[in-house]
Order: structure tokens, then C-alpha cells, then sequence
């Protein structure tokens, strides 16, 4: 038994493959750290691939897994629409798609139909004939639950009414909140499913929604770490418009607004769901 088992070890560590990750983000990360923090003894390849998702970063027909994990709720750009004030989509007064407009929805879910299927169809040139794409983004339940229902929908719902207090003291104009939009969309599980099949270029070996980790956290609402993930999340998107100067405040403001809505928030937030997909790439003479 003992032989047995040196022998079949000795083959498995023979014919292990040698594995090539390539971690992707926009050109201005740091990638400098992301390799810092990789084990020295890491049993993989390496190497930073930086550009948008939304377009094709590796050679065709050179990848066999692709994994995209929270990411893809974040579009490439704020719909047009919104920001147009000759618009029915004309997103006044708000930073995001709360969900109770039908035509800024109507706008934000275009964007995001137009930005996955640029991003299927990139990894669907990079892939494998049978290669996987691995895919876990926030959304929300089903498509009766608004965005503005959810902890993500929130949390942006407090960064709009931050804002708002801030254009009341005179520190931030009105035209400045109004010119502003979060270039991000949190789909349903039904809008996931339905950008894929339009797609075509992958069969849906798995699809369906599951629960939040924080779901299953016992611990009571951390203001000050909550406060600090935000931060951290939004801030050079918010000091790009609004300037550094301000950024203190309004993070101040937004720990004030979450205090207020503890309850609310801590009884949402633990509702919040996350979408898995498990995709195949189709062969190309299967693909219409």
C-alpha cells in the first residue's frame, strides 16, 4: 500500500500542469504591491495584464479559466443619458441607478448589456474551445427589489445624500452633484442570464444567486470599518470631481448618514446577494 502510494504520488507531481495566472486591473494600479503580497513559494506563474476587461488582454486561444469576481457591476462608463438635462433620463439630484426611474434604469442597463457582452465577447477570443468563465458579481434578488434596496444601493444612496448636505453648506455647488453619476449597475439575476444567452458565445453550465458572506456575520454593524471600506472603494472616484479637500468631510458626512440608518442598513445589508455563473465556451461552429 505504502509503494502504492509513493508511486502514484510520484506521477501526480510528474503530470501536475504548470499553471500561468494573469491578474488583470486598469492601468493605474499598482501592481508593484499586488506582487508584494504573492507567496515567494507561490506554485504558479505570475504576470499583471493591465487594461479594461471590456476589451481583449491575451493572445487568442491562450486561456483556459478566466475568473471575474466583483467587478463586473462596474461599467466602463456613466450612460450619457443621465447626465443630460434635455434627457428623461436626466438622473438629478442622485448618484446612481436607485431603481425607481424607469428611464435612468432603462440607461444604466444598457450600459451594462453593452459592457458584458464586450467582456464575453474579449475572453471568448482568449479562451479555449470548453474553456470556463468563472463570474461572481453583486446585484440584487430578483428584478422586483430596487438597488436603492440593497446594502450596495445604500451605500451609494449615502454617498448622494453626503453630497447633498455638503451642496446645503455651500461647500460644493449644485451643478457639481448634478454633473456627477457612479458608473455602476447591480443587475438581477435575470438580467445576467439574459446578457449571456444574447451573447452566445458560452453555454450557462451554472447560474444562480447566493447569499453574501456578511449574511452569516454575528457581529454588530462596525461603523468606523464600514466607514473605511467606502472610503477606500470610492474615494478617487469622488476627489477626481469633487477635489481631495473635500474628501475628509465627506466621508465624515456618510459615517453620519450610515449612524442614522444603523438599523436599516444592518437589516438590509445582511439580505445582500452576489451572482454566480459558471461559463463554457462554445465551440465556434456552435456559435451564431
Amino acid at each position: 500500500m505504502l509503494k502504492y502510494q509513493s508511486t502514484l504520488e510520484t506521477n501526480l507531481q510528474k503530470n501536475t500542469p504548470e499553471f500561468h495566472v494573469s491578474f488583470n486591473d486598469q492601468v493605474d494600479n499598482d501592481f508593484n504591491t499586488l506582487f508584494k503580497t504573492l507567496p515567494p513559494d507561490r506554485p504558479y506563474f505570475a504576470a499583471g495584464v493591465p487594461g479594461s476587461f471590456h476589451c481583449q488582454l491575451l493572445p487568442e486561444a491562450s486561456l483556459h479559466i478566466a475568473h471575474s469576481s466583483y467587478a463586473l457591476h462596474w461599467l466602463s462608463k456613466v450612460p450619457p443619458q443621465v447626465m443630460d438635462k434635455g434627457s428623461p433620463a436626466w438622473n438629478k439630484g442622485k448618484i446612481y441607478c436607485a431603481g425607481n426611474e424607469k428611464e435612468v434604469t432603462k440607461a444604466y442597463f444598457a450600459q451594462f448589456k453593452t459592457d458584458t457582452d464586450a467582456f464575453l465577447k474579449a475572453r471568448a477570443q482568449e479562451l479555449v474551445e470548453g474553456g470556463l468563465v468563472v463570474v461572481q458579481v453583486p446585484g440584487v434578488p430578483n428584478s422586483k427589489v430596487l438597488p436603492s434596496e440593497s446594502g450596495g444601493g445604500l451605500n451609494c444612496e449615502f454617498l448622494g445624500d453626503s453630497i447633498a448636505d455638503m451642496v446645503k453648506m455651500g461647500v460644493i455647488t449644485e451643478e457639481k452633484l448634478d454633473s456627477f453619476n457612479l458608473a455602476l449597475y447591480l443587475p438581477s439575476i435575470e438580467e445576467v442570464k439574459m446578457v449571456v444567452e444574447m451573447n452566445n458565445c458560452f453555454t450557462i453550465e451554472k447560474i444562480c444567486t447566493l447569499s453574501h458572506p456578511s449574511n452569516y456575520d454575528s457581529m454588530p454593524l462596525d461603523i468606523e470599518k464600514t466607514c473605511a471600506d467606502i472610503r477606500a472603494i470610492n474615494e478617487n472616484l469622488m476627489q477626481d470631481h469633487f477635489g481631495s479637500e473635500n474628501m475628509d468631510q465627506l466621508f465624515h458626512l456618510w459615517g453620519q448618514n450610515l449612524q442614522k440608518n444603523r438599523l436599516l442598513y444592518d437589516k438590509v445589508v445582511r439580505q445582500d446577494v452576489y451572482h454566480f455563473a459558471l461559463l463554457k465556451r462554445k465551440g465556434k461552429g456552435n456559435i451564431i
